[in-house]
């Protein structure tokens, strides 16, 4: 009797925990959503619930690692992804994480290296020949780029990503007739989607193509796709180059809006007024000058915001303080061009 009752005790236990024990397609949902409301750790918990419970539960890892990586905590990021590879989850998946982590950090030797072990972990993953091509491109291998772009589209034909990647692949390389007819094709199928409207931009401005177009395309991209920012910089770059300067500080504004950490944005703005004030009106010097405070908050040893500084300030006929300035670019990064600002403010202030 005692044996029957300790038994169907010992099954009532099982049934409890099984209860208790949520699904994890239910707490990973969960998880997004305290993430999406700005609470990371309760997201957290959640993810290392399901970790504990469902070991071999990619996503969890994944999305830990992801929580970590934007609170710039590159180690405990890739720290979850290794304990992921420990409870023998998803390798190739987790592999191609890891390179990425470590190529939206800069590290492009680390990057590569994992995302080869991912591809060597799984050959038909998708993704995993996706990154490899890009940071094949990123180390100009431009024909083995192609190899893995192309292994992808045998596997996915219709995969975006992998489009896009071939296409800019095939412009850095020189093919910009053949990069703009899949770019073509690429808006045309996902006409919602950002990136092909940047590239095609970037493909374009080695052509005859009016300015305009290029522009719309940016301007398409940047829209769709806001947080890309190398289609945002090469956007930049193409406004800064004999571009409306009026429209061009309206685009460095919004870029900088999405990017405020950036110095050498503030910079070119700076800049930008500093060009509006010598053509029209001195009333830009303060927006220029504001730019450089801006950028000495997040630096204070950016020299170039002192040098800018000095030059707004010899402007505005106060050469003192533009010799202040000027010193201390010159202090900070002793060059010619600093030198000379220096002997021309002193110049203004005898």
């Amino acid at each position: 009797m005692g044996l029957k009752r300790g038994l169907i005790l010992a099954i009532l236990g099982i049934f409890i925990l099984t209860a208790c024990s949520e699904d994890p397609d239910i707490l990973y949902a969960k998880a997004e959503t305290e993430a999406a409301l700005g609470s990371r750790q309760k997201a957290l918990n959640y993810l290392m619930e399901i970790q504990q419970s469902n070991p071999d539960y990619t996503e969890a890892y994944l999305f830990a690692a992801r929580l970590f990586f934007e609170d710039n905590n590159l180690t405990d990021a890739v720290n979850q992804c290794k304990r992921g590879l420990d409870a023998k989850a998803d390798s190739a998946q987790i592999l191609r994480y890891i390179g990425e982590i470590y190529h939206l950090s800069g590290s492009l030797e680390n990057a590569y290296q994992y995302y080869r072990m991912a591809v060597q972990a799984n050959a038909n993953d998708v993704d995993a020949q996706i990154s490899m091509g890009y940071i094949l491109n990123d180390k100009d291998l431009y024909e083995q780029a192609l190899g893995h772009f192309d292994t992808a589209l045998d596997l996915d034909s219709a995969n975006y990503q992998a489009t896009v990647g071939k296409a800019k692949t095939l412009k850095n390389s020189g093919k910009i007739a053949a990069s703009i007819e899949l770019l073509e094709e690429a808006v045309k199928s996902e006409p919602m989607e950002g990136a092909a409207y940047g590239t095609l931009a970037m493909a374009q401005e080695e052509t005859a193509t009016e300015d305009k177009d290029i522009l719309e395309n940016y301007a398409l991209a940047v829209k769709l796709s806001p947080r890309n920012k190398s289609v945002w910089d090469a956007y930049v770059d193409f406004m800064m180059d004999a571009q409306d300067q009026k429209q061009a500080v309206k685009v460095l504004q919004n870029y900088l809006y999405h990017f405020p950490q950036v110095i050498e944005g503030r910079h070119r703005l700076a800049e930008l007024y500093i060009d509006l004030a010598r053509a029209e009106s001195l009333s830009w010097l303060d927006a220029a000058r504001q730019q450089c405070d801006q950028a000495l908050i997040t630096d204070g040893d950016d020299h170039y915001s002192h040098a800018l500084l000095a030059k707004i300030y010899l402007l505005q006929e106060k050469p003192r303080l533009a010799l202040l300035e000027a010193q201390l670019a010159f202090e900070i990064n002793p060059n010619t061009e600093y030198r000379e600002l220096v002997d021309q403010a002193k110049f203004y202030t005898n």
